[in-house]
């Protein structure tokens, strides 16, 4: 049983009243239903209207910046993002501030759990860098990291490195016992490319990253696992070609997950027609045909988990020529609206939360969401503002649309907040 906490300020105790909710099978109807953060707290009454009140969610694929890039985005920022979004926790890996060894990681973790900041209030795992600097001239101290408790080892998003690097850091990894993470992306093939090659970027005269970039990564990074014998995790897949390569892999007997990103499943490049830098994001959003092949790995179980790569970018590094752009999205505030509907369609309500809540967590090593819960309205459309994301930006391919669901109000950690 879990153990309440010593009782502060902004901790209230929560009923629920006429909601739908989750009981590890279906949504069953409760006329009431107390959330309790801590004895002698303030009780919040919320009418759910027969909303869900589902399991919050956790995210793969979290980079908030800071202290790096702090005039981008913190830390604060991220946290409100998580609220709003219904995430009670999430696995960070900072493009921009690689942890490459212990110390970074003991200051990182620190800096997260400041009670100004309010990251305590969430489950957060961090992936170590299995090079200095997510370079190529160094190992980090993988050894190190894991003793004091990294999830996992990374890339931060970077093409892999030459196939021999890529040989001796999963080498010196393998005694920690831990997985490796991998955005499968040869460099040589990427080379300037930021859309995807094929029929659109033909018509649009713009560099096109072939499927086979990531193929041929994919394939590196599992002959590598096999010889090795070490696990691997695959960073939000983009087409059909690597799935089937994943369940070759699993076959062969190696301990080889996958995700796939948020955006890869609810677009296709024809969005690319609008020439809209919001749609710039990496790996690159591909053909509609990719789009259903990732759907068919969702339904028949190759994919593990969905991620949402939630990447800030600065609006004047989006308000350029497509190419020109930085590529990036915020996805923590939208992603449960925009496909909650379309996901319980294809693999039923147990499949989702699994997708976005359980599965997840225990790719990262983390604790299930407990009592944290979003009450969830699948059937109320809302319209995609500035004012909905946290921070000062707000790149996303979604900004303007009317998303078919909404979040009425989350309750993280004993924090409810109601939107």
């Amino acid at each position: 049983m879990k153990m309440r906490k010593p009782c502060k300020g902004r901790l209230v105790n929560v009923v629920l009243k006429n909601a739908k909710r989750w009981n590890g099978k279906s949504f069953e109807l409760e006329r009431e239903a107390r959330l309790n953060a801590c004895d002698g707290a303030e009780t919040v009454e919320f009418d759910c209207n027969g909303a869900l009140v589902m399991p919050a969610l956790f995210g793969l694929g979290l980079d908030f910046m800071e202290p790096l890039r702090d005039d981008v985005y913190t830390f604060a920022d991220g946290f409100e993002a998580m609220r709003k979004g219904g995430f009670y926790g999430g696995l960070y890996e900072s493009a921009a501030n690689p942890i490459d060894d212990a110390d970074k990681f003991t200051a990182m973790v620190n800096r997260f759990k400041t009670e100004e900041l309010g990251g305590k209030d969430f489950e957060i795992k961090f992936l170590g860098a299995y090079s200095k600097g997510f370079g190529t001239d160094g190992l980090a101290e993988m050894v190190e990291l894991a003793e004091a408790g990294v999830a996992g080892f990374g890339d931060g998003n970077a093409a892999i490195p030459h196939s021999r690097f890529l040989r001796l850091a999963m080498e010196y990894g393998k005694m920690t016992g831990k997985r490796f993470f991998f955005q499968p992306m040869d460099r040589t093939l990427r080379h300037s490319g930021c859309v995807h090659e094929g029929a659109y970027s033909d018509m649009l005269g713009m560099k096109g990253i072939p499927r086979i970039a990531e193929t041929i990564a994919a394939y590196t990074i599992l002959e590598t696992a096999r010889f090795l014998q070490v696990p691997v995790h695959l960073k939000q897949v983009t087409c059909g070609e690597t799935l089937d390569l994943v369940c070759r892999a699993r076959k062969a007997g190696i301990d080889v997950t996958c995700d796939v990103g948020l955006y890869h499943l609810l677009l296709d490049d024809s969005c690319l027609e609008t020439l809209d830098s919001a749609y710039h994001i990496l790996p690159p959003i591909r053909s509609a045909a990719d789009r259903e092949a990732l759907w068919q790995g969702v339904e028949d179980g190759t994919v593990n988990a969905i991620s949402v790569s939630h990447t800030p970018v600065l609006r004047q590094d989006t308000v350029v020529n497509f190419e020109d752009s930085v590529p990036g999205a915020l996805s923590l505030e939208v992603a449960l609206p925009a496909i909650w509907n379309k996901l319980v369609e294809r693999v039923g309500e147990a499949r989702a939360i699994e997708l976005f809540s359980t599965a997840p967590a225990h790719l990262a090593g983390a604790d299930s969401a407990h009592d944290n819960v979003v009450v969830f309205a699948p059937d109320r459309p809302h319209v995609v503002v500035e004012s909905d994301f946290a921070g000062h930006v707000c790149n996303s391919p979604l900004m303007g649309k009317e998303l078919p669901s909404s979040i009425l109000a989350t309750y993280i950690n004993g924090v409810w907040t109601a939107l």
